[in-house]
């Protein structure tokens, strides 16, 4: 689907535009792959209450969030860089923003057919990241969950062998940073 060209600058449901100028970039960044799929992971084992909550918080970072970079305000939600027109009205100075609280963000409405009556600004997005998971840990669910990265598979840690496991990556990964300082600082003479 691609959005109707009597209204290219704005669609009320995502097209191939909003997926690859909004989503592609920046799910190619690391760090901010990691958040999306961090949410994600927050959801699995949680209520349905709880998965809204996360899906809200989501709708509004990663697809209409707001954050400062040198005191200015930037977009990184992919929604506002796909739409050249919320993307105006977001940052016009016309529209409400507010600090960007998961426990507040999580009881916002999240409007699908017409632009935002609110957006929410992080101080940068790493600030953002460490609320988000901050707000993850207050969700009851029976276990803790880990992306592993080598078998590309959800690890379930509820258990002591599971975790034992987990340490022991910790570990190794741990001693290549502890090799990895020790070159350095003789290549520092330190």
């Amino acid at each position: 689907y691609v959005r109707h060209s009597s209204d290219p600058l704005y669609t009320p449901e995502p097209d191939t535009c909003h997926e690859l100028l909004g989503h592609v970039p920046l799910l190619a960044e690391p760090s901010f792959a990691q958040f999306s799929q961090e949410i994600g992971l927050a959801s699995l084992g949680a209520s349905d209450d709880a998965v809204q909550k996360l899906a809200t918080c989501y709708f509004f970072t990663v697809e209409f969030g707001l954050c400062k970079q040198e005191g200015r305000l930037r977009a990184y939600g992919a929604g506002l860089l796909s739409s050249i027109s919320e993307l105006r009205h977001a940052l016009s100075g016309n529209a409400k923003i507010m600090p960007f609280d998961p426990k507040v963000t999580c009881n916002q409405e999240c409007i699908i057919t017409t632009f935002q009556d609110v957006y929410f600004v992080s101080e940068s997005f790493e600030e953002a990241k460490v609320k988000m998971r901050e707000f993850a840990k207050t969700i009851r669910r029976p276990f803790t969950v880990r992306y592993n990265p080598y078998t590309q598979s959800v690890e379930v840690l509820r258990d002591m062998l599971s975790l034992h496991s987990l340490v022991e990556e910790l570990r190794h990964e741990l001693d290549i940073v502890g090799d990895a300082l020790h070159r350095l600082n003789t290549q520092l003479g330190v």
